[in-house]
């Protein structure tokens, strides 16, 4: 039989075994820090042991077993910093803030095992030990994770490894957040509410005197990121020749459409176009905003109020913050909801409207129609008013 123990941080095995009326005892070092890693090596190690396939009174040690290990995987002997090179190379699909982030990942994975270690010499230990440190949250295990699970299964897709070592891991359980960084319309009217509350005193108080200190593109930034899913990214990068209104009659139902242009200066996630159709509470903002600016053909919709010109780009962590110091000021509105946010409340919304995830995921830019299904949280209210009237 065996137990485990942990000694300065580390995590031993030992071994108990009786012969000829003599207990006989044996602690080796399983070199890692992480329990639920001791864990599993306990259970397989103390089935060889049991049915007799080594002996650690004799000279084994967990060390030999991962060099077995080793040995066992065979393809193509290439450097991590080569594989990893290669496989940024051939994402063709993805925009450059994306390859940016797997290069980081990958940075600081081969920062543990090494620039030059050959991949056939990577085991699942060495991934469960980057992406499941104690000093990591669990949104960040779950993110490293998937990161590394997307380059060992291209590397056995290529025939570099004969088996996808990273196959068996799964992601640390993290309970579905969505919902709490989404705001409802109503939350939405309370922080707008709240918005006014605030510049109304600032005003009286004598604080606000100019019209560029009154965010006047709150309201319209906020409701065209609501009511389009736009990322922050997305809406401060938006230009007028991407807007199109089409007039709006009595029975018309079209009031435009925004274009998520894919360009040098502005890539978008999926690095495909999008065309957004501009819903009927978005155009009245839409449009007394375009009229308010003068009308432009061009330049930023929401260009800096500090800047010089209408191309002057708003910084889209300062959009942030102004969204989030709102949302705490607002009445019955929990702090969590954030700016991107604002895009979840989107597909929900769609959704709960009866709007094909298939459309919902075309709006979105989602690169998996997965993604968009994430979002159809439908509470008891949506359910009921879905099957109203069906008989």
């Amino acid at each position: 039989m065996a137990s485990l123990k942990k000694r300065n941080g580390i995590y031993y095995i030992r071994f108990f075994s009786n012969e000829d009326g003599k207990d006989k005892r044996k602690a080796l070092s399983l070199g890692t820090t992480l329990k639920r890693e001791a864990e599993k090596m306990l259970i397989a190690y103390e089935d060889k042991f049991e049915r007799g396939e080594i002996d650690p009174f004799n000279g084994w040690t967990p060390k030999m077993e991962a060099q077995k290990k080793r040995r066992k995987l065979s393809g193509k002997h290439i450097s991590l910093k080569k594989a990893t090179n290669e496989f940024i190379r051939k994402r063709s699909q993805a925009n450059q803030t994306t390859k940016d982030h797997y290069q980081r990942i990958f940075d600081m994975f081969m920062e543990k095992v090494g620039t030059t270690m050959p991949v056939t010499q990577i085991i699942e230990k060495d991934i469960r030990e980057f992406c499941f440190a104690n000093s990591l949250s669990n949104a960040s295990q779950a993110n490293y994770l998937r990161h590394l699970k997307v380059l060992f299964r291209w590397m056995k897709n290529e025939g570099i490894l004969k088996e996808d070592i990273s196959k068996g891991l799964k992601p640390p359980k993290t309970p579905q957040k969505i919902t709490q960084k989404t705001v409802s319309r109503k939350e939405l009217d309370q922080i707008f509410k709240a918005f006014d509350k605030f510049y109304r005193e600032h005003e009286k108080a004598g604080y606000v005197t100019k019209p560029h200190q009154k965010r006047l593109w709150f309201k319209p930034m906020i409701n065209t990121i609501y009511y389009c899913g736009l990322r922050a990214k997305e809406a401060v990068n938006l230009t007028w020749n991407d807007v199109k209104f089409e007039e709006s009659k009595k029975k018309s139902k079209d009031f435009g459409y925004i274009r998520i242009a894919n360009t040098k200066k502005n890539t978008t996630k999926s690095g495909k176009e999008r065309i957004i159709p501009i819903r009927k509470p978005l155009y009245p903002w839409l449009k007394k905003w375009h009229e308010d600016q003068g009308e432009p053909s061009d330049g930023y919709v929401f260009p800096s109020a500090s800047g010089h010109d209408s191309w002057s780009r708003m910084d889209p962590l300062s959009l942030s913050k102004s969204y989030k110091k709102f949302v705490k000021k607002a009445k019955n509105v929990p702090n969590s909801p954030t700016l991107h946010g604002l895009r979840h409340a989107c597909a929900t919304d769609l959704l709960a409207k009866g709007v094909s995830p298939v459309i919902v995921q075309k709006i979105m830019g989602h690169a998996s129609i997965n993604t968009t299904m994430i979002y159809e949280h439908l509470d008891a209210q949506n359910i009921k008013n879905a099957v109203k009237g069906i008989d």
